[in-house]
């Protein structure tokens, strides 16, 4: 079935340039640079906006060199053709029914790794156990809609991709979400109407009237049309109605493609809910891995941002409706661990989990701290391939309970949800390393052979990098990475030795060899909510010089203007360098954190119905009276030499004390987001008032993440802001001495122990400038850039990031 030129392909749909396109990626791999230019020519001819919606698809499935990766729905072949440009080491297979829409395929696209097939993918086009990943990609509402609203069929074809699938294949779904709400007013703005002139000169009040007596794709005129009733406005020169939001959500989606509106009219886009969705796959034996509603930030700038606002009935400003809706799901089977997540308090008291008070004997500040008796250590085995890529040993699949963990004091602002089966370094206790003697390369042979399964390098030792402290103001903990590097190994590797956090499961994952960029796409787009992990990845490329793709958005413009209180790298590390021991244990505790201690199920299923394959009980932490959900803020400005500026805080906590002897420490402003804040567009209205800014000035900064899964359910939602203020920009938060630095500088600091969420802030800051000369602003941004270059935007380079583990970088440099 084909595509259909609307928002579900988030573009209007532009024609390829006449003639074929042909390549034949060479093998051995080529390296990035040369990859990158080959991207350029190759994808002259695809639209900006269909190489973005390829990268995000391909960024969900980390995947084996040599899968099979199959598009249902192919259309004429432009997403699968820059799919398979961008990875060379998959087989793509495109599946249309139309005859004509395939021949047109097989003429323009032409790869040594991709293919076409004309067949109906409701049937065996495929198969059986053959592929490694399947693409659904806007197809499934095509197939209810042409079923004549038939929720079985599509049920059925979904059962039959599953079959399709190899033993932990991948079904991508990004389709419509069906929305929970009954009814919402919807607000918009009163503007002229030229009726005389169709369709394209309607109003979008009239527009919207037109639509309530129209939709619906059944034939019957009488079934036609939805329930709309216009009230009294509540500001001059707007509408306000009140409709189903179902198909309030339908007519937003559709109210910009007026020259297909005719065409797009008998089609409903929304038809499952999320839940409908779940049941659905589960009943395919499938673990979803993740599910999440997505906001394209371009689309939310340009169709939906002051186009219209929407309210629940009780007059509670709604969020902006997602763009898509994501699905991620693996074959797994009978018996195999589905979902974590947690059951019920235990009644067993706490055991491992101490609360300690601590004062600041200089400010007088009291703070609760949390420790366990467990010291980790991170670490990532590596291989450089052919082609100078970087390629990983992760923990795949390892139980994390806590990330489906009740919700407590706040709600899921951005609705990801995730089966609890992590991607994370491996983690092991501190005193295995102490059998490592430095320089003995034998120790580190039989510490890579006892403890990882793998061989080393001959001549290689363990390698230093960064240290984290994942709360430096409350989690007593701090974590170190390695890394070693290692020979070839075919296959997932068992584990040897597990943390005893994640014990007590079905599973506790395997070791499996991964793409280091792909773990960074599925990172950059949500999948892996691991801070940590990407921050350890991209110290490992700069420590190597090897370059890397940085896939970064932020819609936000700066000005131009001179902080007044600004500090220099140089003092930062002087600070860092003295000793001070301020933080004093005192008897009892502030009463900040709450210990809480639960009943976590392993949920499979076994003859059809869900059922627990092992359960545990599980401590963790949370904040007193406030809520889970932590907005991370980066305000940056723009100095009058057109330099960046980021604005930092510069503070003495307690725990760095404990390792280092001195509590300094760089971080971002960051504040708890009261329970009321329930979708993104209340978190920046929040922000804006706290900085005292406009909104306007306020952008998300990347997916969320947990801040440490292991300990607490806490997410960090990251968000920047711009004309911040040039004196103190921050009215409440938390405390600390509030400056400006330049933002190049502070990746420099990646190899001093930091906050995870100030490294990660200025990682992904940096990325999001990287090639943006001396300008910062929507027009230097990834839609615009990549439109112009029509190639992967440019990763940095800096092979010298840091002389040694634990000085400061002396050099900094991005690849152009």
């Amino acid at each position: 079935m084909g595509q259909t030129k609307t928002l579900k392909n988030q573009i209007r749909m532009i024609d390829p340039q006449p003639g074929p396109v042909t390549a034949q990626p060479a093998a051995p791999p080529k390296s990035l640079e040369e990859s990158m230019a080959e991207y350029k020519a190759l994808l002259n001819s695809v639209p900006e906006a269909i190489i973005r919606k390829a990268w995000f698809t391909m960024a969900h499935l980390i995947l084996q060199p040599g899968s099979k990766v199959v598009e249902m729905g192919c259309s004429e072949g432009a997403m699968i053709f820059a799919m398979a440009v961008m990875n060379p080491d998959y087989h793509f297979i495109g599946v249309d029914y139309d005859r004509h829409l395939i021949r047109q395929a097989r003429d323009l696209y032409q790869l040594k790794n991709l293919e076409f097939i004309c067949g109906d993918i409701g049937q065996n086009v495929i198969p059986e156990n053959s592929v490694d990943a399947i693409i659904n990609s806007f197809i499934l509402h095509e197939i209810y809609t042409q079923s004549h609203c038939n929720e079985k069929m599509v049920e059925s074809i979904v059962e039959n991709h599953f079959r399709m699938l190899r033993p932990d294949g991948l079904l991508f779904i990004r389709d419509f979400s069906l929305p929970e709400h009954a009814y919402v007013l919807l607000e918009m703005p009163d503007e002229p109407s030229y009726p005389e002139r169709g369709i394209f000169g309607l109003s979008e009040p009239e527009l919207l009237i037109q639509y309530s007596e129209k939709a619906r794709p059944l034939e019957d005129p009488a079934h036609r049309g939805f329930y709309l009733d216009e009230l009294p406005p509540r500001f001059p020169q707007t509408r306000l109605f009140r409709l189903p939001y179902k198909w309030a959500y339908e007519f937003i989606l559709r109210k910009d493609d007026r020259e297909y509106w005719e065409e797009e009219l008998q089609k409903e886009y929304a038809f499952l809910t999320e839940r409908d969705m779940r049941r659905m796959l589960k009943a395919c034996d499938a673990r979803l891995l993740y599910t999440a509603p997505h906001w394209d930030q371009q689309i939310v700038k340009a169709r939906f941002e002051k186009k219209f606002k929407l309210f629940d009935e009780n007059g509670k400003m709604m969020g902006n409706p997602p763009t898509s809706f994501i699905t991620l799901a693996q074959k797994v089977g009978e018996k195999k661990s589905l979902l974590l997540t947690e059951r019920k308090p235990a009644r067993t008291p706490n055991r491992t989990i101490r609360v300690t008070a601590m004062r600041d004997e200089i400010g007088g500040r009291i703070q609760d701290v949390v420790s366990r008796d467990q010291e980790t250590i991170e670490i990532l085995p590596y291989r450089i391939v052919e082609g100078n890529r970087l390629s990983l040993f992760v923990h795949d699949g390892l139980p994390r309970g806590l990330v489906n963990a009740v919700p407590r004091n706040g709600p899921n602002i951005d609705g990801k949800r995730w089966s609890g089966h992590m991607t994370e370094a491996i983690a092991l206790p501190h005193d295995v390393f102490e059998t490592l003697k430095p320089g003995d390369t034998k120790s580190t042979f039989n510490f890579a052979r006892e403890f990882l399964g793998l061989k080393i390098v001959p001549g290689k030792d363990m390698e230093d990098g960064p240290g984290f402290y994942p709360a430096p103001d409350h989690i007593d903990e701090h974590i170190q990475t390695k890394y070693l590097q290692v020979q070839e190994q075919q296959g997932p590797i068992s584990l040897r030795h597990a943390m005893p956090e994640i014990t007590g499961f079905s599973s506790e994952g395997k070791i499996r060899e991964v793409d280091a960029q792909r773990v960074l796409n599925a990172i950059g787009i949500g999948l892996i909510p691991n801070s940590r992990l990407e921050i350890q990845i991209l110290a490992l490329y700069e420590k190597l010089g090897i370059p890397y793709e940085a896939w970064a958005d932020c819609p936000l413009g700066l000005m131009t203007e001179e902080p007044e209180e600004t500090t220099r790298l140089a003092e930062i590390v002087e600070k860092l360098a003295q000793r001070d021991n301020r933080f004093r244990e005192i008897r009892g505790t502030a009463g900040q954190i709450k210990t809480a201690h639960s009943v976590f199920v392993d949920e499979g299923q076994i003859k059809g119905g869900i059922t627990g394959l092992a359960s545990r009980e599980m401590e963790f932490i949370l904040r007193e009276d406030q809520s889970q959900n932590t907005a991370v803020i980066l305000p940056l400005t723009k100095s009058l030499n057109g330099e960046v500026m980021a604005g930092i805080i510069e503070d003495y906590l307690p725990v760095p004390q404990r390792y280092k002897g001195n509590g300094y420490i760089v971080d971002c402003p960051s504040m708890p987001l009261p329970k009321e804040i329930t979708n993104f567009e209340l978190a920046r209205k929040y922000i804006a008032d706290k900085f005292e800014v406009p909104l306007d000035c306020v952008s998300r900064m990347g997916e969320s993440y947990f801040s440490h899964v292991g300990l607490t359910p806490q997410r960090i939602y990251p968000f920047a802001v711009s004309t911040a203020g040039v004196k103190g920009w921050m009215k409440s938060g938390r405390g600390g001495r509030g400056r400006y630095a330049p933002l190049s500088k502070l990746w420099k600091m990646i190899y001093g122990s930091n906050s995870t969420s100030f490294l990660w802030t200025a990682a992904y800051a940096i990325k999001m400038t990287a090639g943006m000369n001396s300008v910062h602003s929507p027009a230097a941004t990834f839609s615009v850039k990549l439109a112009d270059a029509k190639s992967i935007p440019v990763g940095l380079k800096a092979a010298n990031i840091s002389k040694s583990p634990s000085s400061p970088a002396s050099t900094y440099s991005r690849d152009a």
